[in-house]
């Protein structure tokens, strides 16, 4: 199980780092954006792309966030409870999280394969195509779920060692 943890924490980091570049360009094009628009040019394909950009990077962002603890919590909850409850606890979040995360790695790619065939296009001047877009679910969301396997495997293998004691 190791060498698993070690394959998604460092997928994880090089998504982080496209992630990361991902957000600084769609800060740069949204900079040039207004920037163009004040010398009173049009604008074609900024809006699009800063858009494409971001949802890459929400997406691609969310293995790392999960492993670094960065998701909104049960932070009071888990406040109230202590020992093995709060492990139960966890290792019930970390199921429902694990469900929704194969629901999403599914349907995105079920999406993305769909607007791959069709050559479905955003509406608009520039119209790109919209699988590259779609098809950042099923990648952040598929290593998300393994992120939450390494999680649940982790609270299992301590709920094993409190029994133990």
């Amino acid at each position: 199980m190791k060498a698993f943890e070690k394959i998604v924490a460092t997928t994880g980091n090089i998504l982080i780092v496209i992630a990361a570049l991902c957000l600084a360009g769609a800060i740069a094009i949204v900079s040039w954006m207004i920037l163009w628009r004040w010398f009173g040019g049009t604008n074609h394909w900024e809006l699009e792309t800063s858009i494409y950009l971001i949802v890459a990077a929400v997406f691609l962002s969310s293995p790392y966030t999960l492993r670094t603890g960065g998701h909104i919590g049960m932070e009071l909850l888990e406040a109230t409870i202590h020992g093995s409850a709060e492990k139960w606890l966890g290792l019930i979040a970390g199921f429902v999280g694990l469900t929704m995360c194969l629901f999403l790695t599914w349907y995105g790619a079920e999406m993305t394969w769909t607007a791959f065939v069709m050559d479905e296009r955003e509406l608009g001047l520039f119209s790109p195509p919209v699988w590259p877009k779609y098809m950042t679910v099923p990648i952040g969301m598929s290593l998300t779920a393994a992120q939450y396997l390494c999680g649940i495997s982790a609270t299992i293998v301590s709920l094993k060692g409190s029994a133990n004691v």
